[in-house]
C-alpha cells in the first residue's frame, strides 16, 4: 500500500493542483520555453517548485521533436545573424565555411534569447485565451 500511496502523491505533485487559465498557460509558456532551448526535458525542475502541470509543460516542450528541431535551429541561427548583423546568412557551403563554428554559437546563442520567450509568450497567451474560452463555455452550458 505504501507504494501505491507514493505513487498517487508523486502524481498528485507533478500535476499541481487545478487547472486554471493562468496555470496552463504559464505550464506550457515553461515547456515551450524549454522546448525551444536546448536544455531539452528540465521543464520538470521548473515545473515543481512553481506547482505548475508537469504534464502540459512537456506537451509544450514538444515543440523540439526531431522533424522540427532542424528548423527551430535554423531559425534561432538566422535571428541571431539578423540581430547582430542586421542581415540574415545565406544558406550555402561557402557561408558554413567562412563564417566559423564560433560565430554560429554565438548566432545560436543570440537567436535562442530572442525566440524562447518569444515563442513562449506567445504560446501560452494562446493558451490562457483558449483555457478561458473553454472555462466560460463550460459554464454557459452549465447555466
Amino acid at each position: 500500500m505504501k507504494l501505491r500511496e507514493g505513487v498517487r502523491a508523486a502524481w498528485a505533485r507533478l500535476r499541481g493542483g487545478e487547472v486554471t487559465a493562468w496555470r496552463a498557460a504559464a505550464s506550457v509558456a515553461v515547456g515551450v520555453f524549454i522546448g525551444v532551448t536546448p536544455l531539452w526535458g528540465t521543464h520538470v525542475f521548473l515545473v515543481l517548485p512553481l506547482r505548475l502541470d508537469a504534464r502540459i509543460a512537456f506537451v509544450g516542450s514538444n515543440v523540439s521533436l526531431p522533424f522540427i528541431a532542424p528548423f527551430l535551429t535554423l531559425a534561432e541561427i538566422q535571428l541571431g545573424a539578423l540581430a547582430r548583423t542586421g542581415a540574415t546568412l545565406p544558406i550555402d557551403r561557402a557561408t558554413l565555411a567562412s563564417h566559423g563554428l564560433a560565430a554560429f554559437a554565438v548566432d545560436l546563442a543570440v537567436g535562442t534569447a530572442v525566440l524562447a520567450p518569444t515563442a513562449a509568450l506567445v504560446m501560452g497567451g494562446v493558451t490562457w485565451l483558449a483555457v478561458t474560452m473553454m472555462h466560460r463555455r463550460r459554464r454557459a452550458l452549465v447555466k
